[in-house]
């Protein structure tokens, strides 16, 4: 986005294809582009030609408009007559050129152009993690980067520096280039000599630091930048949701945004409404300031930005959130207490905040005894608005002679300085119980949980199911547990266990077990314990897999058994089924919006897949594997699901292997789907720091043996 001296707004809308111009009386047209994605039209009018995702614009004295022709790898130039040209790039993807003609070098992904008054051309290659120049005469070099992304070379020659995504650029009026420098979190500068520093960011990504010299600030994914006539600097910090401002003395301040991110309220404070991943601010000749929203689509305006003076930062305003367990078993550990949060703007100094626990009568301390007052306090620790917290947390436990009932503890935030801390004082009850004596496996009650069915030499899988009497534990040590399987059936695979649902979601792991006599026999060597802690509360599921051998006769075999311990046997029963059912399963990418993801991402969502039962048969229960790119991997043990008959989300335990690129859900009976039914699967995705730019696949496969294979498309945008 650029503004011209007669007020005009250029704005690139990447994913149309187009450059628009905005009038100073609101009137929008078309400049360059027909909104088909795609090269051509050069030498023709400009609005004849295809563009590929223009992302910036530079606008020199004679009234020449460049345009960063970004999935062209190519700077695109509109005349003052409309006609379109190519001035850099010849295309395809790639590094080449310097010191030849810029029309024949390669670009990768060009991104941001800027004109100092000398008429050169700078353009932010952020693929190739530099920044070259175009000389009047057409003569292409790099001023920045080495080409390796990374960080260095600050107060050396720029051209051996690393740079990390540079994203943005622009030129001041004393001649210093500045950089946005992004995956590095900061703003660097390039003076005319050559020389690189950094003059915004501290290499932290985060949010800290208005009042404060620049350099000590942390900033999130600065992506474009700007200057206006007075020497300040506009920082688009679009992971902060904020357009900063850095002042001719070095100062940083937040211009607009909240921090949180949503649309902006028209008609508020810049400074105290929302934006939403702000990824360009252009400064007009007049002072106003203008801000390109991607994530609400929308062009905001701040009127005379480059003379306002921010207010100081105001107050922090801090909260906590409470720490209780509603019941806590006598002498077991729990936790109790507060974390502190800050909704900001304001950095809070932990100096100022001290945590005081006064625990009830038959409450103590869980590692230490120092009475029943309990402080901690946060010297050294700064608290950022809206990011982590301080752990006002403690491990208390019930004494061994405590009795049943409510425990009521009194927690006080105390603070100093200007903290305007919100709730500061609490009554924590805790129920304190008194557990039953924990009983053997003859307090287990013990059931298969489904009825597997398999055709012969297919397998198929069933459950287990422990249960305790209501809120009973149950302890019987590790024991043997010898299954028999039911005629015309052999145990195959690894069985594991699940506790479902516990305190810290669900628990699962694999059982040691043996399998004996050609498959017949499987020996489980466990402990089934039962409500022990808060890790194993009950139910508690085996998964076993069974094979139908060969020549298995059809019908329903009820002869397998289950003996646990020294408890009676338990009747396990199976189904040949006459032939093997064709399973179908039709697989569709769906939520395609959410499938542009950016360097460093984290807790996203791209891919969500949609399963269908297409056949005339259930599609019983079935292994589900994921495997992600280079550049992307799986951040939880997990993946959500959501079946089409239920309102509610599903989540699936999964366990995560070759570098977390690969996420396997074993015997899900979730997806045991019936003719017609569907499910989609969505997993929880990180993007490296140092992804590359493109469309990579996350593939799936259904069943094991596969049963039905398909992929979803991700693209990495830098």
């Amino acid at each position: 986005m650029t503004v011209d001296e007669a007020g005009n707004v250029y704005v690139c809308e990447y994913s149309t294809n187009r450059v628009r111009r905005v009038t100073p009386d609101g009137k929008i047209t078309t400049i360059a582009g027909t909104g088909t994605e795609g090269y051509s039209g050069d030498g023709e009018r400009a609005t004849a030609a295809k563009l590929s995702g223009p992302h910036g614009t530079a606008i020199d004295k004679a009234g020449n408009i460049y345009i960063a022709d970004r999935k062209n790898d190519r700077i695109r130039k509109v005349a003052p007559d409309g006609t379109i040209t190519t001035v850099v790039g010849a295309g395809p993807r790639g590094y080449s050129g310097d010191g030849g003609p810029a029309s024949a070098a390669k670009l990768n992904l060009p991104q941001s152009v800027a004109l100092d008054d000398t008429g050169n051309l700078y353009i932010a290659d952020v693929g190739n993690h530099r920044v070259r120049k175009v000389a009047p005469e057409g003569k292409i070099t790099t001023v920045a980067g080495t080409g390796t992304g990374g960080y260095s070379g600050d107060e050396g020659p720029a051209f051996a520096a690393q740079l990390n995504n540079p994203t943005g650029v622009t030129v001041g009026k004393d001649g210093n280039l500045y950089i946005a420098d992004c995956s590095n979190h900061r703003v660097r500068k390039v003076t005319p000599d050559g020389t690189i520093s950094t003059v915004a960011g501290n290499g932290t990504k985060g949010y800290s630091g208005d009042g404060v010299p620049a350099t000590t600030t942390t900033l999130n994914g600065p992506y474009f930048v700007d200057m206006d006539g007075t020497g300040n600097l506009y920082i688009a910090d679009q992971d902060n949701h904020r357009v900063r401002k850095v002042a001719p003395d070095g100062i940083i301040t937040t211009m607009a945004g909240d921090g949180v991110s949503g649309a902006a309220v028209d008609g508020a404070p810049a400074m105290n409404t929302h934006l939403y991943t702000p990824v360009v601010a252009a400064v007009a000749p007049s002072g106003d300031l203008y801000i390109g929203d991607v994530g609400s689509y929308y062009v905001y305006k701040v009127v005379g930005a480059s003379a306002v003076m921010p207010p100081a930062p105001p107050v922090a305003d801090l909260y906590g959130k409470y720490v209780l367990p509603v019941t806590a078993p006598r002498g077991e550990e729990f936790e109790l207490g507060a974390r502190i949060h800050n909704r900001g703007p304001a950095i809070a100094s932990g100096e100022d905040i001290t945590v005081v626990l006064t625990l009830a009568d038959g409450l103590e301390c869980a590692h230490h005894s120092n009475g029943r007052r309990l402080t901690r306090a946060f010297a050294g620790i700064d608290l950022a608005p809206h990011s982590a917290s301080l752990d006002g947390v403690f491990r208390v436990r019930a004494t061994d002679d405590a009795s049943p009932g409510v425990y009521e503890s009194t927690l006080e935030i105390q603070y100093g300085g200007d903290l305007n801390l919100k709730d500061n004082t609490a009554v924590l009850p805790v129920t304190v119980v008194v557990p039953e004596p924990v009983d053997g496996e003859h307090a287990l009650i013990v059931f298969q949980d489904n009825l597997p069915k398999a055709a012969p030499g297919q397998s198929a899988r069933f459950h287990l199911r422990f249960l305790a009497p209501v809120g009973q534990p149950v302890n019987p040590g590790d024991i043997d547990q010898r299954l028999s399987a039911p005629t015309g059936f052999v145990f195959t695979g690894r069985p594991t266990y699940t506790y479902p649902n516990t305190a810290m979601g669900a628990v699962t792991g694999e059982l040691k077990h043996d399998i004996r006599d050609d498959g017949r026999t499987l020996v489980i060597r466990h402990n089934p314990h039962l409500n022990t802690s808060g890790t194993d509360t009950a139910p508690l599921l085996y998964a076993i897999d069974l094979q139908a051998e060969d020549d298995a006769v059809p019908g329903v075999v009820s002869d397998g058994s289950v003996s646990i311990g020294r408890r009676p046997p338990v009747q396990i029963r199976a189904e040949v089924t006459g032939t093997p059912a064709e399973v179908s399963i039709r697989i569709v990418q769906t939520q395609l919006h959410k499938a542009n993801v950016r360097p460093g991402q984290r807790g996203v969502y791209p891919v969500s897949f949609k399963l269908t039962n297409t056949g005339d048969h259930s599609t019983g229960a079935q292994d589900l594997v994921l495997t992600a790119p280079e550049g992307l991997w799986f951040s939880q043990d997990t993946t959500g699901m959501y079946r089409g008959e239920h309102d509610d989300e599903i989540e699936l335990t999964a366990e995560r292997s070759n570098g977390n690129r690969t996420l396997t859900v074993r015997g899900a009976v979730a997806l045991d789907l019936n003719p017609g039914q569907w499910a989609a699967v969505y997993p929880q995705m990180e993007v490296e720091t140092h992804a590359q730019a493109g469309a990579v696949r996350v593939d799936i496969q259904i069943g094991n043996p596969p049963v039905a294979t398909g992929h979803a498309t991700v693209t990495v945008d830098v």
